[in-house]
């Protein structure tokens, strides 16, 4: 079968139409996003969840609550989202971080979103997964999250994205120009949904997806 080719804002409205993102990433605060996208490394949200749970009502997910805590007590706050050890001293690296900004989000804004990243990439324990989640949802940068759903929904659209992380991004952002800070959380999240829906290659012999090919760059004849 003979697959349409589509481009990246073509798969986006196909995602945005067939699946349910709102409240994707229940958070109310930007500070629990923050923390959310260290646990969530190695593990499942309902091991996060619990510890996010823990965290509220240790700290209400503020960074000056939780400097206030030993890394054993964070630890133990932490635990069941498993490599707790690494996890806390990570959110510690943050807090400290945070703190040469006087924790102010709105501050950091108004930063260039390569220099966020540079410096987000420089803290022990952040990748650039975790970088970009934190300047994506909370700091309000446009980027593109190059994870396992990304990949894997590349590949079956018939795009074998480049091992590395940056010259994934490198590829994939030009495709992404017009779109806005809200449609590129909304595909984000709508990558994730597809990743988590479409497990198994049963799942993907005949979705909504199978009639079509991604094509990144022009298309011919443009």
């Amino acid at each position: 079968m003979t697959r349409k080719k589509i481009t990246l804002a073509e798969l986006y409205e196909l995602l945005y139409d067939h699946l349910n993102s709102n409240g994707w990433w229940p958070a109310r605060t930007d500070w629990q996003i923050v923390w959310g996208a260290v646990l969530i490394q190695n593990t499942n949200w309902k091991n996060v969840d619990y510890a996010l749970a823990n965290l509220k009502q240790a700290t209400d997910f503020l960074p000056a609550n939780l400097r206030r805590l030993s890394n054993q007590e964070l630890e133990q706050i932490i635990r069941s989202a498993g490599f707790y050890v690494r996890k806390a001293q990570t959110i510690k690296n943050l807090c400290d971080y945070f703190a040469t900004y006087h924790d102010n989000l709105a501050q950091l804004r108004m930063k260039p979103a390569a220099e966020l990243r540079q410096e987000l990439l420089a803290l022990s324990g952040i990748g650039h997964e975790t970088a970009d989640v934190i300047l994506l949802y909370v700091l309000s940068k446009e980027t593109f999250i190059v994870d396992v759903y990304a990949r894997r929904l590349f590949d079956h659209l018939g795009i074998v994205l480049p091992k590395t992380y940056d010259a994934a991004q490198e590829l994939v952002m030009p495709d992404l120009t017009l779109f806005t800070l809200r449609s590129l959380q909304e595909l984000h999240a709508c990558i994730v949904l597809t990743g988590q829906t479409f497990k198994t290659e049963q799942d993907w012999q005949n979705n909504f997806l199978t009639p079509y090919q991604l094509q990144l760059g022009p298309r011919r004849g443009e």
